[in-house]
């Protein structure tokens, strides 16, 4: 009669205090199984930084960046939108010694500190958290880029707050689309106010507001 050490290796099960180590082929075969479903739902992130990687060529100083993000807050924040719920959240570019950086106002779980955040371009763009992302580009001459990069290197350090009240009327805290309308209406010396909707109720700028207009010109979309 065989010892159960021989019946253990006949079946395929070796007894190692609490641990079983089975059927290696079948083990082999779920993994290849759980990597191709992976493959079939999961997401080339190889292939997003790649076309993230393309798009930065084609930017310049104060594009505006915008993305849309995939969980329940950003579909709650695409709600807002006037009329094309695309996009959830928007910043503004600044290369900074061939480093692209994006500036944006963000508040919630999301930034604890509240303040306004300077990020890689590969990092607001995670494809990880973000679907699609387009950018959109004003008109800016030598001398109203300067300003625009004085107006956003001023704010970060002084910390700018994200305004959760979303009153475009203060300027000490400021949400996503008002920081950057701001920045470019700043820039433009007041000349964007002109492209905000005339209503009754109060004054908000949402984010398709910033490229549903004729200043702003794309640049290029991309899906992630």
């Amino acid at each position: 009669m065989p010892s159960m050490k021989e019946q253990q290796r006949k079946t395929g099960i070796i007894h190692k205090g609490k641990i079983h180590f089975a059927f290696k082929g079948i083990r082999l075969g779920g993994c290849l199984f759980l990597f191709w479903i992976a493959a079939c739902t999961g997401k080339n992130y190889d292939d997003a930084y790649n076309k993230i990687n393309s798009l930065k060529s084609l930017l310049k100083n104060g594009d505006v960046i915008v993305r849309n993000g995939t969980d329940e807050v950003s579909r709650a924040a695409r709600s807002f939108n006037r009329k094309d719920k695309t996009y959830s959240h928007c910043g503004i570019i600044q290369i900074e010694n061939d480093t692209v950086f994006v500036y944006h106002a963000l508040g919630g779980s999301y930034n604890p500190s509240q303040k306004l955040l300077r990020q890689d371009l590969e990092v607001f763009c995670d494809p990880g958290a973000v679907d699609r992302i387009a950018v959109f580009r004003y008109s800016l001459d030598s001398k109203e880029t300067h300003t625009l990069i004085a107006w956003l290197r001023n704010r970060y350090t002084a910390g700018l707050l994200f305004d959760m009240f979303f009153n475009f009327y203060t300027d000490d805290k400021m949400y996503c689309s008002e920081f950057v309308f701001k920045a470019l209406d700043n820039a433009k010396g007041g000349a964007l106010l002109r492209l905000l909707p005339e209503n009754t109720g109060p004054v908000y700028v949402s984010i398709d507001d910033l490229y549903l207009n004729e200043e702003a010109k794309e640049v290029g979309i991309v899906d992630l």
